[in-house]
């Protein structure tokens, strides 16, 4: 029986816990001493759980082992992604929460040496010779470390892999009239490939494309700055020599100041005016100018590095798969240092790593960026990370997008303030459940390739502004199978919209969790949403302060089932709770394989509204496990 004593204790201790600002992790503990829990309850039977596979990361059996750490974790990940102030930090960091070290020597450019000077001479090839002092050697190195990461596979694996790696993650459209025999055919052959993949994926060394990813990013921290100053000198009237004037070349028009063959490609040099880029080549450094790009600028194929700079500008980026910022069994860096930018492209591309590593930095701007599946931060079997510095956004994709992490994979959004809108679906039906919603499985999502292969993290970090996030199935802050997903969001007044498996949603043995720092947000899905763990996974929604709204439909807003642990802390401001089922919302837990789920739902503060189970300055209990608490404070909450 739960003691009636405890109870009160923890309505005694939930308002000075917020007047102390203690962690809330104590109103966590306090509300499992009203169940007569302990942290240590609070775990996953690991005879219910498969063998971790080769693929399984150790933060992801760490966080099942002690699941109430998981939004502790993400938020420490959000910390790190602010204070990495390079594309080379966040290529170490992502390498760190893989597991993966660093390998052997790299040649990386000396950011303070003389590399960076701006060459003033007449001297021709004097500006061209500087870019490629700091480019060759990284690009060396890279293809190096590469050469060495595919090293074990043979002639044949390899091909295997560049043909067939692309087809495990794209989807087709739904079409209703192709014949269900068919389909399963399809899936079965799918299946087989992908069996086969993952075998292969296996004796791929990782650790060595992380490394070629660190050299790569550090090269184009170098380059961006390398190519503001000439920028600066060429709008300056500086008579910074270049090699020219360039032949006509049918892969640039416009203002070009140099083309350049070097033992890995070519290396174009734009000038100030506008300049536009037709076809693929290795190297781009613009100097500025609406420039418009229609080839695969910052893309590597297998083996390959690229890496593209633009000083300013609006630009224009359109192209189709594999393009800008994107890594196939690669090193694909695209940075755009300022400018209303428009990027559209297919799939795997806009910081996409799949085998290799794709980077994306957009660094001012008022931006849209637009594009179809594992795109705008998706790392699989790889890293990939999109950063864009600020601005009013606009983010458009359509399946494993925004912050994806897949399989051995690091996927990374990371905004640093604007009022932004991010949309993920649309376009892929759920076929499983529903004929009219679609699969998102972004925002900050983890997954894994259920029963086979353990799912990587999926990352969204959002530094300021009044954002919108709008996916479908599967998303914002949320996770499947053996896999880690976060969304934080550090302020501003936000809007969260979504379907199912939305909103700190974690699903079959997995851990997630959506942190809103501050402002005044609104929470709307139909259900599994909301702080909810189904089947053997945790799922945590932190809101640490504002006024804000909570509305379902049922299995949210603290719910645990199938074992699975449900989670919704609300730290102060006037809330209002409203769910269509209050007999499985706002803390409950139910009771699956012979022992319980569990749920803790807490509003630390502020003056609240229910429509549901609670009830302003009240506890109540739910299911097996599961406790709501509304208590009172003398504050408004704020930031733990």
């Amino acid at each position: 029986m739960r003691s009636l004593a405890l109870a009160a204790a923890i309505l005694a201790a939930l308002p000075l816990a917020v007047r102390s600002e203690e962690p809330a992790a104590l109103l966590i503990d306090e509300a499992l001493e009203a169940l007569a829990m302990t942290r240590a309850d609070c775990r996953f039977r690991t005879d219910y759980a498969d063998r971790p596979d080769s693929f399984r990361l150790s933060i992801v059996d760490s966080l099942l082992l002690s699941p109430l750490d998981t939004e502790p974790y993400v938020r420490e990940l959000a910390r790190a992604v602010r204070v990495s102030p390079t594309l080379a930090d966040l290529v170490a960091c992502a390498a760190r929460e893989l597991d993966l070290t660093e390998g052997g020597a790299q040649r990386v450019p000396d950011e303070s040496g003389a590399a960076l000077a701006v060459p003033r001479s007449q001297e021709p090839r004097q500006a061209v010779d500087a870019i490629l002092a700091v480019l060759l050697p990284a690009v060396e190195s890279a293809k190096d470390r590469l050469g060495a990461a595919f090293a074990p596979l043979s002639d044949d694996d390899m091909s295997f892999l560049v043909e067939n790696a692309p087809e495990l993650l794209l989807e087709d459209e739904f079409d209703p009239d192709r014949p269900i025999d068919e389909r399963e055919a399809e899936a079965a052959e799918d299946e087989a490939l992908g069996d086969s993949l993952l075998q292969i994926a296996g004796f791929v060394d990782y650790s060595a494309v992380a490394d070629a990813g660190r050299a790569i990013a550090a090269a184009a921290d170098a380059l961006a700055s390398l190519a503001l100053a000439l920028a600066d000198s060429a709008e300056a009237g500086s008579e910074t020599a270049f090699p020219g004037p360039p032949p006509d070349d049918p892969r640039v028009s416009g203002d070009v100041r140099a083309i350049a063959e070097t033992p890995h490609g070519t290396l174009i040099v734009g000038g100030p005016g506008s300049t536009v880029y037709s076809e693929r080549v290795a190297f781009v450094i613009d100097l500025g100018g609406d420039d418009l790009y229609r080839a695969p600028v910052g893309a590597a194929r297998p083996g390959g590095v690229s890496i593209a700079i633009d000083a300013g500008g609006d630009d224009t980026y359109i192209a189709g798969d594999h393009s800008f910022g994107a890594g196939f069994a690669g090193v694909g860096v695209l940075v755009d240092l300022a400018g209303d930018d428009l990027y559209r492209a297919g799939s795997f591309a806009l910081g996409s790593g799949l085998f290799g590593v794709g980077l994306l930095s957009d660094v001012e701007g008022k931006d849209v960026l637009a594009g179809d599946t594992c795109v705008e931060g998706a790392g699989s079997f790889g890293i990939g990370i999109l950063s864009d510095g600020g601005g009013n956004d606009i983010f458009e994709g359509a399946l494993f997008c925004q912050g994806f992490g897949f399989v051995r994979g690091f996927g990374l959004l990371a905004d640093a303030g604007g009022n932004d809108v991010y949309f993920a679906g649309g376009k892929y039906t759920d076929e499983i459940r529903y004929f009219d919603h679609f699969l998102s499985l972004s925002q900050g999502f983890g997954y894994g390739w259920r029963p086979d292969a353990s799912g990587g993290i999926g990352m969204l970090v959002d530094d300021g502004g009044n954002d919108v996030y709008v996916s479908d199935i599967f998303g914002q802050g949320s996770s499947y199978w053996f896999a880690v997903g976060g969304l934080v969001d550090r302020s501003g007044n936000d809007e969260y919209v979504s379907y199912q498996y939305a909103q700190g949603a974690a699903t079959h043995i997995t851990a997630a969790a959506l942190v809103d720092l501050e402002g005044d947000d609104n929470y709307v899905s139909k259900g599994v949403s909301q702080g909810c763990g189904h089947d053997l996974a945790v799922g945590i929604l932190h809101d640490l302060a504002g006024d804000d709204g909570y509305t379902c439909h049922d299995l949210s807003q603290a719910a645990g089932n199938a074992n699975g642990i449900g989670v919704l802390l609300d730290g102060g401001g006037d809330d209002s709770y409203s769910v269509r089922n209050p007999d499985n919302t706002h803390g409950y837990g139910n009771l699956r394989r012979d022992y319980g789920s569990i749920a803790v739902f807490i509003d630390a503060g502020g003056s609240d509204t229910y429509a549901g189970r609670g009830a302003d300055g009240t506890w109540w209990t739910s299911g097996t496990h599961g406790i709501g608490v509304d208590a009172e404070a003398s504050n408004e909450g704020g930031r733990p």
